[in-house]
């Protein structure tokens, strides 16, 4: 479960081991309500409401890295998300998913799923970070990969 103070629209969490995007929260007022989370529907159609329990984070990995277009420098040892105008980076995350600054400390350690990550980058960038739901595949609660794009 993700605390509901954790969570904003737009987030991408695990709902019934299928990723979803976040686009409506409903906080408790009373300690008897359960809060609820709104998320986009499979086909867009209707949304979908789920109590906050059955919400889960997306796990922090490689694949969601690359999901979210960072890239693996190997000579850095670290990934590095490349802005789309110009050749500079916007984020930098070492191998043990803390947030690196140009002198390569930390500056958010432990970064554990994505809507955490989602959530810093938001801070920093004032802009959402591009990850395609569509796309993704999920095994066992993991992001694995990618679907491939027809």
């Amino acid at each position: 479960m993700i605390p509901c103070y954790e969570l904003r629209t737009g987030n991408i969490v695990l709902v019934n081991n299928r990723l979803r995007r976040i686009n409506m929260i409903s906080n408790s007022e009373t300690l008897t309500d359960q809060s609820l989370v709104g998320v986009e529907s499979t086909g867009y159609q209707d949304n979908e409401a789920y109590p906050v329990q059955d919400v889960q984070p997306v796990p922090m990995s490689e694949a969601v890295l690359e999901k979210c277009h960072f890239r693996y420098q190997s000579y850095f040892k670290f990934w590095q998300l490349i802005s789309t105008e110009g050749a500079r980076t916007e984020m930098d995350i070492d191998p043990d998913y803390n947030l690196i600054d140009y002198m390569r400390r930390p500056v958010v350690k432990k970064i554990a799923s994505l809507h955490q990550l989602q959530n810093i980058y938001y801070t920093l960038h004032g802009k959402e970070l591009d990850f395609d739901v569509d796309t993704a595949v999920v095994v066992d609660g993991k992001l694995r990969g990618a679907m491939p794009n027809n």
